[in-house]
């Protein structure tokens, strides 16, 4: 009876430990507002409105915890989407951080453009949520970046929500030729959405600056006039190496339910800026 007892409990215990969700939460960071300054060179940066919001898109997860992947497949797509087009620097705009040069940061709001990530801010930086940074590394332009968000009333010149680092994670793509064309400099877009694809960081995954802490991992990074909802599919490596999959949706035999995958950041009372909703609009 005791045997039967001890294997119940054994058993028990490794169901439980299962259960626990390598990742936290989905931390969804107003990271910067538009001021009038910053939308005053469109020549240089591209159109964009006064009073936009740059949302970045973080996976707190559990110390020693990695991200892998985030994917969409036909049973429940991975989308991110707002209800006004996200904003793509004209100059230095990319579809990932890791091909932005460091030096240009500087420069108007390059700082600001769209993109997928697996951790990084630019071509040498982590990502981190500005109410964990305390020491900003990069000089802007004089005039530029004065505004401050109801998450953080440090300016951009004592918080800029990025730590120096010798190697960043880079996001690899796969079967998102399409869904990549929409973050780039000369294409506008307000939805991201994948049903056969993902980006991953290869290896073992991206950590956040403080793996053994707080864990933040930036997965992205959309600036827009409108509200941002989002619903995502990740896979992450527990510290053994392990894969878990993560769904908002309709879990498979092999992925597991998390239902704050699915979401919407809370509404920005910043300026509204009226505009045509439409998917996509390339520029001429």
């Amino acid at each position: 009876m005791k045997k039967i007892v001890s294997i119940g409990f054994y058993l028990l215990s490794n169901l439980l430990l299962l259960a626990q969700p390598g990742i936290e939460s989905v931390y969804i960071e107003k990271f910067y507002v538009v001021s009038k300054k910053d939308a005053s060179k469109p020549d240089f940066s591209g159109p964009i409105a006064e009073g936009s919001c740059t949302y970045r898109i973080y996976l707190d997860l559990m110390p020693g915890y990695r991200f892998q992947a985030a994917y969409g497949i036909k049973s429940h797509p991975l989308v991110i989407q707002s209800s006004e087009m996200f904003y793509n620097h004209v100059e230095y705009g990319n579809s990932q951080p890791n091909v932005i040069p460091f030096r240009t940061l500087s420069r108007n709001i390059s700082l600001l453009d769209s993109w997928l990530s697996a951790g990084a801010a630019n071509e040498s930086s982590l990502g981190v949520p500005r109410k964990f940074d305390r020491d900003a590394i990069v000089s802007f332009e004089s005039g530029f970046f004065q505004n401050t968000t109801e998450e953080t009333t440090q300016s951009f010149r004592q918080s800029d929500g990025m730590v120096a680092v010798v190697k960043c994670g880079v996001p690899t793509f796969y079967q998102m030729d399409e869904q990549l064309k929409m973050l780039n400099s000369l294409t506008r877009s307000n939805i991201i959405e994948i049903d056969n694809g993902a980006w991953a960081c290869m290896g073992k995954g991206a950590c956040g600056a403080d793996s053994l802490g707080t864990n933040m991992v930036l997965i992205g990074q959309f600036t827009t006039a409108g509200d941002l909802t989002y619903a995502l599919n990740i896979m992450v490596a527990d510290p053994s190496g392990q894969s878990i999959k993560y769904v908002y949706d309709h879990p498979q035999e092999d992925e597991i339910l998390l239902s704050f995958l699915q979401g919407h950041a809370d509404v920005f009372r910043g300026k509204k800026v009226k505009s045509k909703k439409t998917r996509n609009n390339k520029e001429k």
